[in-house]
């Protein structure tokens, strides 16, 4: 293998080497040598440069800022920021940047708490998949105003596709998306936990407004509620979820709805390997994909006065209800009390499963 030997000098000026293993001299036009090393320098420093962007800058809070909030204003898209167990003030605005940021002690003990005050975290500044948020609790939010709508009560997203993961998103509250309000977004939910959240409105845990498409993916719901539709999650217009390996028990819609309300065709959930059971009144309400693996405790949809029978007591208030109407009766949630009602309630005529 061949090295680089002694220089070759001429009137001061390096003009080549000696090859280290054989007698070959190798000569460099003048001026070169100065020139290809102003070059190699270049090319360092520019590379340096490229690899400090895609590696970015970590900072450490509290260490390096007393607040998360202040480490997001001073980073840049690309950067790390790792938060310190303990409870931290909500309103956290990812502000546009693709940003890690993560808990360095997990979800027991790193809290991001609104006090009741407006939404949690917020990424609404057309933040892409790298803006992500890791391993926190996101609690006591109320949500805040978007489109004539307090929505998002523990997290907003607008215009955005952040990744959430491994997350639990609990005792939040809003009129619209009690947990998380998406608008016109992508977003990717994994490994979150939705418990305890409400929505005066539609979608306790979720809620996904026009144009939206979620992945959700090993998530589990619990004890959510919506005074109107989807418990847990509910459909705006046009948009579109894959629900894959996810858990819903207990949640509890006032209309209909209990885990999941989609009643416009327009919306397509798809359902691969989740499980439903304990919902109220009904698992699902409207169309769904269902690809494979689906499991669903029996429940009594069509008891719409609740007294464990679906009986003549039922078909009267469907007929008493008949017409225009957002409402229990309306068990197809196609917002008309009719015939189709009345023909799926006595269908299942009879005692509810046990």
């Amino acid at each position: 293998m061949a090295g680089y030997g002694l220089p070759i000098w001429h009137n001061g000026t390096r003009r080549g080497f000696q090859d280290e293993f054989t007698p070959e001299y190798h000569l460099i036009p003048q001026g070169l040598m100065r020139k290809d090393l102003r070059m190699i320098w270049a090319n360092i420093t520019a590379l340096s440069l490229l690899a400090s962007a895609v590696l970015g800058t970590e900072y450490e809070v509290p260490g390096d800022f007393p607040s998360i909030q202040d480490a997001v204003n001073a980073a840049s898209t690309g950067d790390t920021i790792n938060v310190g167990p303990g409870t931290w003030p909500g309103r956290l605005d990812y502000r546009g940047k693709d940003l890690l940021i993560r808990s360095t002690a997990g979800i027991e003990d790193t809290i991001l708490d609104a006090n009741g005050v407006g939404t949690v975290v917020i990424f609404t500044s057309g933040e892409g998949p790298g803006a992500i948020l890791e391993g926190f609790t996101i609690t006591n939010g109320s949500g805040q105003l978007h489109q004539g709508e307090m929505t998002g009560g523990g997290i907003q997203i607008v215009e955005s596709s952040p990744t959430i993961r491994d997350c639990l998103i609990t005792n939040n509250t809003a009129h619209n998306g009690g947990g998380i309000a998406i608008w016109e977004s992508s977003p990717v939910i994994e490994h979150c936990t939705f418990t305890y959240n409400h929505a005066d409105g539609d979608g306790g845990g979720l809620r996904l407004h026009h144009f939206t498409t979620l992945i959700l993916q090993d998530c589990t719901f619990t004890e959510n509620s919506a005074q109107v539709f989807g418990g847990a999650i509910a459909y705006g217009n046009d948009s579109d979820g894959e629900h894959i390996d996810c858990q819903f028990d207990s949640n509890t819609a006032g209309l209909r709805g209990g885990a999941i309300a989609s009643a416009c065709d327009c919306n397509d959930p798809q359902l691969w390997g989740s499980n439903f059971c304990n919902s109220v009144p009904d698992h699902i309400l409207g169309g769904w994909q269902d690809f494979g693996g689906n499991e669903f405790c029996p429940v009594c949809a069509m008891d719409v006065s609740a007294d464990g029978t679906v009986d003549v007591n039922d078909v009267l208030q469907v007929i008493n209800a008949w017409g225009n109407c957002i409402c229990v009766e309306d068990v197809d949630g196609d917002t008309v009390v009719g015939v189709n009602d009345l023909l799926a309630i006595l269908s299942e005529y009879g005692p509810c499963p046990e």
